[in-house]
């Protein structure tokens, strides 16, 4: 015998509910893990934003005639 439609729709819901949880969880242990290299990272990119580019140079090869 088949269990009820409405059994069938709560293990439904309650899958979803787990699987959500899953990827919450994970998604908070990634960041939790790797909280330290994701600060050094930010940080170092807001300093190569802050830091004006370096005068560029024209190498030995470029020769203008003008």
């Amino acid at each position: 015998m088949a269990p009820p439609i409405s059994d069938m729709k709560m293990n439904a819901i309650r899958s979803g509910i787990v699987v959500l949880g899953a990827l919450a969880f994970g998604y908070l242990s990634l960041q939790i893990g790797f909280k330290p290299y994701l600060e050094n990272a930010q940080q170092h990119a807001l300093q190569q934003q802050s830091d004006p580019p370096p005068p560029s140079q024209e190498s030995a090869f470029s020769h203008s005639d003008s």
